[in-house]
């Protein structure tokens, strides 16, 4: 398998929230994933796109992370988590980000912020956007 690893274009963004169900219009989504500050990639096999993330940009040098997955990327979760590994550190830099915080709502797993060197910092009540309970993990860079 050939995987490239490029810049989000918003028609990968496009594909990718087309085969998901999200609590929050696309509009939005693409608005804060594609804004002046933030940084985002997108990983594709072939010229399909099977993952994105990036660090949407929330000022003073702090931001807040993002992942979009696909069946693919469950399926083939340890190829796909070395580039997640390896370009976060590079989205940071890019950006200036001093602080990356991510939300996971309760129900997720939570194995992957620890695999890439987060912290758990705390659960905030009805912070979802449907009212989920989520974990709050920041990494400083």
């Amino acid at each position: 398998m050939e995987y490239t690893l490029t810049a989000l274009s918003p028609e990968h963004l496009d594909k990718l929230l087309s085969q998901m169900q999200l609590p929050v219009d696309a509009f939005s989504l693409r608005m804060a994933y594609l804004s002046a500050g933030s940084v985002s990639y997108c990983l594709l096999n072939g010229d399909e796109p099977i993952l994105a993330g990036g660090i949407v940009n929330l000022m003073w040098h702090r931001g807040e992370a993002w992942l979009l997955t696909t069946p693919f990327f469950r399926k083939h979760l340890r190829e796909c988590y070395k580039y997640v590994k390896s370009t976060l550190p590079r989205m940071a830099r890019e950006g200036k980000f001093k602080r990356v915080q991510a939300t996971c709502a309760v129900i997720m797993s939570t194995v992957l912020f620890d695999h890439l060197g987060f912290e758990y910092e705390g659960t905030m009540k009805c912070f979802g956007p449907s009212g989920e309970t989520c974990h709050m993990y920041a990494r400083l860079f």
